[in-house]
């Protein structure tokens, strides 16, 4: 082999690994932390396991935790890029420009809200007014909601205390004030669907992702074990769907706990945090949000309507 041809190669090599031996990082390779709301794990585990897979180069180290927690680590440079389902505030990005970064805010999806109940519940359809009497504290028994029901006192339970699904319900209904004290939280969206199978007082709420890809077993298997309720919002536009968190609801507007879904990057130059961004956002990325049953930022939805 010419002597040059091996220089050159040589040099390749060096190009792309360090004096470890650990890949540099670029767009397709190298390691980086990633922080998350693990109410959008099993979405996030999907993007992940594809992308890793075509560029093994690359790997993804993410830590699922609640939704002030995940942001709190990428400002505290613990991580390069968070997963939630709200933007920074001015106060957060305050901090990063001083050091002049300039976070990088993505929109991925749309997710939503799901609240959950016992099987043995057979109330499952919600007004949106009853829905602000659960967490405005005036209804406490099942009956002041549902005047035939013989459950007795409500319970609500979260994923996380310091949850972004409460910081959701108290941004949207309860204008910051406190939830009634039969509001309350566990660890995990996991824990909530266990409490609620074994809790027939129990509404439980969870982020959509953990049971909305039809063709994934567990996710069926929590299905099995719970059910999801219908929530019907103030102004009916179509009253021939159902009014479940459904890819099709969310993408008419028509499901009242919609939240939106970004990807945040403290990156200071182009890294592997760039690159996964720019795979979650182009159309692969965006098709496995479609197949999980969540609505893509970029993707066309169509809806057909069947009628008789």
């Amino acid at each position: 082999m010419p002597k040059f041809l091996i220089i050159l190669i040589s040099c390749f090599l060096v190009s792309c690994t360090n004096n470890d031996g650990v890949e540099i990082d670029t767009t397709t390779s190298g390691v980086i932390s990633i922080s998350a709301d693990e109410s959008l794990k099993p979405l996030i585990e999907a993007e992940k396991m594809v992308f890793e897979s075509l560029y093994p180069k690359a790997k993804l180290n993410i830590t699922y935790t609640s939704e002030l927690e995940a942001i709190k680590l990428m400002l505290q440079d613990s991580c390069r890029m968070t997963i939630v389902t709200r933007k920074l505030s001015e106060n957060e990005k305050k901090p990063l420009i001083e050091r002049q970064i300039n976070p990088q805010q993505i929109k991925m999806a749309t997710d939503g809200l799901a609240f959950i109940i016992n099987k043995s519940n057979p109330d499952s359809v919600f007004s949106l007014n009853e829905i602000r009497k659960l967490f405005e504290g005036t209804a406490v028994q099942w009956n002041q909601i549902f005047s035939k029901s013989k459950l007795g006192k409500l319970q609500v339970v979260f994923d996380n205390p310091m949850s972004g699904a409460i910081r959701f319900i108290k941004d949207t209904i309860t204008k910051n004030k406190d939830l009634p004290n039969y509001c309350f939280a566990v660890n995990s969206n996991k824990e909530v669907i266990d409490y609620v199978e074994h809790n027939k007082n129990a509404i439980g709420i969870i982020g959509l992702s953990w049971i909305s890809d039809e063709d994934d077993a567990e996710m069926q298997g929590f299905l099995n074990r719970i059910t999801v309720a219908e929530i019907i919002p103030d102004s009916i536009i179509r009253k021939s769907l159902n009014y479940k968190p459904i890819l099709a609801n969310l993408a008419l507007k028509q499901y009242p706990f919609c939240r939106e879904v970004f990807m945040i990057s403290r990156e200071a130059k182009t890294g592997l945090g760039t690159g996964f961004a720019s795979f979650v956002a182009s159309d692969q990325g965006q098709r496995i949000i479609s197949k999980a049953g969540l609505l893509p930022a970029k993707t066309t939805i169509r809806i057909i309507e069947i009628t008789q």
